[in-house]
């Protein structure tokens, strides 16, 4: 069942919200993260704005694998957010694009900046890529371990473009409503962070 992310200024609303650092300032929402108001897809939401929190993200993955091997990815993150989003409600999920014909992944892995593992993450396939639903306890910055496995017909170099999806704004109802993904994309605005990651096939 899908849980979303519900937050205040400065202040934890429910057991999933995320945990603002409490040194962070806010900074424009283009910082390392790219502008995001266009990847807003929802006919019903009036999404001409940035959004209300941006996610920079870095993405890395395993440099080199042979074809129908694994390959780990790797996205660190950072939250950003405006200084009077209040109230806030959200949902978030990771994921995205992985190299054509790759397998999975079914689950991803949430670590802390220490690298403390806090939760796994079930991952689907969607029309849009693979996305896993980031529900639970989510920090201000951490860090997304996730795998797949490339087609044995693979080679040369293969990327996948992986980040975070953002669906703003909903309120205390539609958050009490565990809304899946589709549901989200229909009725509210998404904003997407996405980077690109490559490694090169090995054939000898």
């Amino acid at each position: 069942m899908r849980r979303v992310l519900g937050l205040a200024t400065g202040l934890v609303l429910a057991s999933t919200a995320l945990v603002p650092a409490a040194s962070a300032a806010p900074v424009p929402a283009a910082a390392g993260a790219g502008r995001a108001g266009a990847a807003c897809r929802t006919d019903a939401g009036k999404c001409g704005r940035d959004p209300l929190i941006a996610i920079a993200v870095k993405v890395r993955a395993t440099p080199a694998a042979r074809p129908g091997g694994k390959v780990t990815y790797v996205i660190d993150y950072s939250q950003t957010w405006t200084p009077s989003f209040a109230p806030y409600w959200g949902a978030l999920w990771v994921g995205g694009r992985f190299p054509k014909g790759a397998r999975g992944p079914v689950r991803a892995a949430l670590h802390d900046t220490s690298g403390r593992r806090l939760a796994v993450l079930p991952c689907r396939r969607y029309a849009d890529g693979v996305w896993c639903d980031a529900h639970g306890p989510m920090p201000h910055q951490g860090r997304i371990v996730m795998s797949a496995r490339l087609p044995a017909t693979a080679k040369g170099t293969v990327t996948a473009r992986l980040g975070f999806d953002s669906f703003e704004s909903l309120n205390e109802a539609e958050y009490a409503r565990h809304h899946g993904r589709k549901k989200l994309r229909e009725k509210f605005c998404e904003f997407r962070f996405t980077k690109t990651a490559a490694t090169r096939v090995r054939t000898e």
